[in-house]
Order: C-alpha cells, then sequence, then structure tokens
C-alpha cells in the first residue's frame, strides 16, 4: 500500500536534510581552521583534504548511519510521519448466544478480524466525543466482513473501520454473540494516514415500495433484497442502469471474489451519484462511508438520502 506523504511530512523532510547539511559544512570549516593552515594555499589546501575525506567511503557510511539515528530519535512511534505497523489480540468474546462482551481501546484500528463459525449478531464501536462509527447487526457484518476480499479463510471476516491507525481515541467495542463460541478479536493497522478517516457504517430501514435513495456512500448493501426487488443506479456521467438482485451479485464480482448472498453495491471509485431501490417489503439497507476523523467533530448519525 502506498504511504501517503503529507505537505507537512514533506516540509519536515526538507528542513532535517538542510540542517544536516548545514552542521556538516560547519565541522568542516571548524576542523580547516583547527589545523591552521598557513596563508590562502594552505586555507584551499586544507579545505580539498576535508572535502576529500568527507566523500570517502568510511564518512559515507558514518554520516548515513547518524542521520538514520537522528530520524529514529525524531519520529514518535505513533504519530510520527512513518506508518505504525500494529496487530493485536484485543480480546476473547464470553460464549453464549446474545452474550455480549466490551472491550476498550485508545485508538481505532483499520482493520478488525475474527473467526466465527456462526456469525456474531451485533457490532458497535463508539468514539468518545466522535459518535458511533459503526452499528450493525449479523446481516451486515456478513457484507462488510468480505468486502474487496479476493479470498477467505474459513468463517473469518475482515472488517475495514478506518484507513488507518488513528491514535488519541477512546473507543468502546460492544460485540454480541451468537452461539457457544470464543471467538478471538484481533485489531491491525498498516499505516498511519495524514487524513484520518473513518470507514462508518450504519444501518437503515427501507420501508415497502418507498423508492428510496442513496447517495455519498462507500458501499451499500441490501442482503434481504427479494427477487422482484428493483435497484436503479444513476452514475457521475449520467448513465442509469435497472438492476435486479442477481445482476448485483453479477457486477459485484468487478472488485471482490467472495460474493454469494451479499448484494453489495461498490462505490469506492465514487462513480455513482444516486440509488433507488423500490422493494416489496420493508428491508434493511447497510451503508459505509468515509467520514472526517476530526479532532471535536461530531460523526453524523444519519444516512444521507
Amino acid at each position: 500500500m502506498r504511504l501517503p506523504v503529507s505537505a507537512n511530512t514533506k516540509r519536515k523532510g526538507k528542513a532535517f536534510l538542510f540542517f544536516f547539511g548545514l552542521v556538516v559544512f560547519i565541522a568542516m570549516i571548524v576542523r580547516v581552521f583547527k589545523s591552521k593552515p598557513q596563508g590562502v594555499q594552505g586555507y584551499v589546501s586544507a579545505v580539498k583534504d576535508e572535502v576529500k575525506n568527507l566523500t570517502s567511503i568510511n564518512s559515507i557510511i558514518m554520516l548515513i548511519g547518524a542521520a538514520l539515528t537522528l530520524i529514529g530519535l525524531s519520529l514518535d512511534p505513533v504519530t510520527g510521519s512513518v506508518p505504525l505497523v500494529m496487530g493485536v489480540a484485543l480480546g476473547t468474546l464470553t460464549t453464549g448466544a446474545a452474550v455480549v462482551s466490551t472491550f476498550n481501546t485508545t485508538y481505532v484500528p483499520k482493520i478488525v478480524s475474527y473467526v466465527a463459525a456462526t456469525q456474531l449478531t451485533g457490532l458497535k464501536i463508539t468514539v468518545q466525543g466522535d459518535g458511533v462509527i459503526f452499528d450493525s447487526d449479523a446481516n451486515g457484518l456478513d457484507s462488510a466482513g468480505v468486502l474487496r476480499q479476493f479470498g477467505q479463510l474459513s468463517n473469518q471476516y475482515q472488517i475495514v473501520l478506518s484507513n488507518g491507525l488513528i491514535s488519541g481515541k477512546n473507543v468502546i467495542w460492544e460485540f454480541t454473540n451468537s452461539a457457544a463460541q470464543t471467538p478471538v478479536i484481533y485489531v491491525s493497522s498498516d499505516e498511519t494516514p495524514a487524513r484520518p478517516m473513518y470507514l462508518q457504517l450504519l444501518r437503515q430501514a427501507v420501508l415497502a415500495n418507498s423508492g428510496q435513495n442513496f447517495t455519498d456512500f462507500a458501499t451499500l448493501a441490501f442482503p434481504s433484497i427479494g427477487a422482484s426487488d428493483v435497484v436503479n443506479i444513476l452514475f457521475n456521467d449520467g448513465t442509469q442502469q435497472q438492476f435486479n438482485r442477481a445482476e448485483l451479485l453479477a457486477y459485484l464480482q468487478f472488485t471482490q471474489n467472495v460474493v454469494s448472498s451479499r448484494y453489495t453495491i461498490d462505490n469506492f471509485a465514487g462513480r455513482i451519484k444516486t440509488v433507488n431501490i423500490i422493494a416489496t417489503a420493508a428491508q434493511t439497507a447497510y451503508v459505509q462511508r468515509w467520514v472526517p476523523a476530526l479532532k471535536g467533530a461530531m460523526v453524523n448519525q444519519s444516512v444521507n438520502m
């Protein structure tokens, strides 16, 4: 995955190179004067000797080592400009149907994953001060847990929560078990984003024959869509297409291999303007969207329709 380099990080890098070069230059000048050369020719000769020594292989190795040491000392392991790789077992769920296990963290990871023979019946993640960033039952977990995956280990689900490790957050995790099982919950992050974003998931009721519209989403899942339900998609360039649930499954194959009964519309590319669904029976839609993880700003808790 490509490392995000912010303008601030670039400025810090340029400033570091400038001051490191300045220190090397001043050190060289000091050494020239300490050698006490005689006359102009002596100073010229001393400078040539210092430049020669500076460009020797031993000096180059020492300079590279010093630069790497300074970089290592200057980076914060959590908030520094180099992404932190973080993987850890969050905990083990208490066994039993409808039993809730609660965990707390001081960060939002990029991914949460688990293996469950029987899908969990609920996951709710609340960031104190920001609001709910994930709220789903078993149907939504089935869809989000295999999103954009081209292979799935048996009964394993991996859910993307953000675009990287977001530290400095008080997070409450509420997992609702579904059976006599004890899944271990893992969280991991492989980058620290320059612009942190949550991939928020919320549920939205779809009323029968309502013709509801959905906009501004990353994914939109209709796990309970009926065989005769109609989904109309308007693309940004004005193209319109009508889908039934069989066509939604076929179209999903362009972005993931795990497809069976997911009925998910993938809009990560941002090509879709509006989705309208005409459902013959009431059901639940699962909406994922990117929202900024801004300090002191509440995340919108309503689905934009």
